[in-house]
């Protein structure tokens, strides 16, 4: 569901990051770009309320009024929205390279 509305509001450079027997704080952590602060705040808002239709609400939510890097914490899955200079800033796949990563086109 939540890959839907990512791929329906025209994210880039999705990823999931499969961090099962790996941490205790999420199952899979998805990645995902925005062109602009604007489009990163989109997305945000599409995910939340998309999940809230659900019944899904997150646990807690960072970022988004500035936009830069958003988090959105669903427990079992972390949702890391960017725009593309902040993820080329803080490389996020490269803290988990021992990870099972998977791009998702």
């Amino acid at each position: 569901m939540t890959l839907e509305i990512l791929e329906g509001v025209k994210s880039l450079d999705l990823v999931e990051i499969d961090l099962k027997g790996e941490s205790a704080l999420a199952d899979f952590i998805l990645l995902a770009s925005g062109t602009s602060t604007a489009h990163a705040r989109g997305i945000h808002d599409r995910v939340y309320y998309g999940l809230k239709q659900h019944g899904i609400l997150p646990l807690g939510v960072e970022g988004e009024s500035e936009g830069e890097w958003i988090l959105m914490d669903y427990d079992s899955m972390i949702l890391h929205i960017f725009t593309e200079e902040a993820r080329e800033a803080y490389r996020f796949e490269e803290l988990h390279q021992r990870a099972q990563q998977r791009r998702i086109e």
